[in-house]
């Protein structure tokens, strides 16, 4: 009887150390999943602003003036959408951009806008050029304006109307298309001429030239009676 004791509580020691170590396992394997979950989300953050910063990004203040109402949500987990409407006026560093409703794109990883989209009634302002359009794209990666519909661009003398107009903001390239009118300003230099350059030069007479002009009134002496 007690023999059988002792072997039921030797199998029970058995069981219990292998049940600890199967707990252990798990345990262990739970804290690695967890600590690979989180390496890996890191890792794409990382990897997120890596990206982020290899594009030649300029700071760029947007204040927006006034809008009539304002709606902000995260459509997934990488973007966060700003809406803004009515009578929508939006300052920024070199202009300003005025429309019935404007829908900005932001990157939730990066924390940096990738466009802006405006719609209605466009007005955009940027340096030295004024645009009106029915919806304007700002992309704010590739620093590119897209105008469509109804496009007037007015560069200071010079004016250029499009269904479609694209400007690069950083090269200065512009492409425009669709019923494409325009209008510049051609100044051409003045070049004053010296007299030198239209008068011909003088030349003294050679002494055949002076020979032959006293032969000739010598003939004329002879023809004439009178002498």
């Amino acid at each position: 009887m007690k023999q059988n004791w002792s072997q039921s509580n030797f199998s029970l020691k058995r069981w219990s150390y292998w049940l600890v170590l199967m707990l252990a396992g798990l345990t262990m394997g739970d804290f690695t999943t967890g600590q690979e979950s989180n390496s890996q989300e890191t890792a794409a953050k990382q990897e997120a602003q890596d990206s982020a910063e290899d594009v030649d990004l300029e700071e760029e203040i947007i204040i927006c003036e006034h809008a009539d109402a304002l709606k902000i949500y995260q459509p997934d987990e990488k973007t966060e959408i700003t809406i803004l409407t009515g009578a929508v006026r939006i300052k920024m560093t070199n202009g300003f951009l005025h429309a019935k409703k404007v829908t900005m794109y932001k990157d939730i990883a990066t924390e940096t806008f990738q466009k802006t989209l405006a719609e209605g009634d466009v007005e955009l302002r940027d340096k030295d050029i004024f645009a009106t359009c029915y919806q304007a794209i700002l992309n704010h990666l590739d620093n590119t304006v897209d105008l469509k519909e109804q496009v007037i661009v007015i560069q200071e003398d010079d004016r250029l109307e499009a269904d479609h107009f694209v400007f690069n903001r950083r090269t200065g390239e512009r492409t425009g298309d669709g019923n494409v009118k325009f209008r510049v300003r051609i100044r051409n230099s003045k070049q004053t001429t010296s007299p030198d350059a239209t008068t011909p030069p003088t030349s003294e007479p050679t002494k055949i030239e002076e020979a032959s002009s006293t032969e000739n009134s010598d003939d004329d002496s002879k023809a004439d009676p009178t002498n």
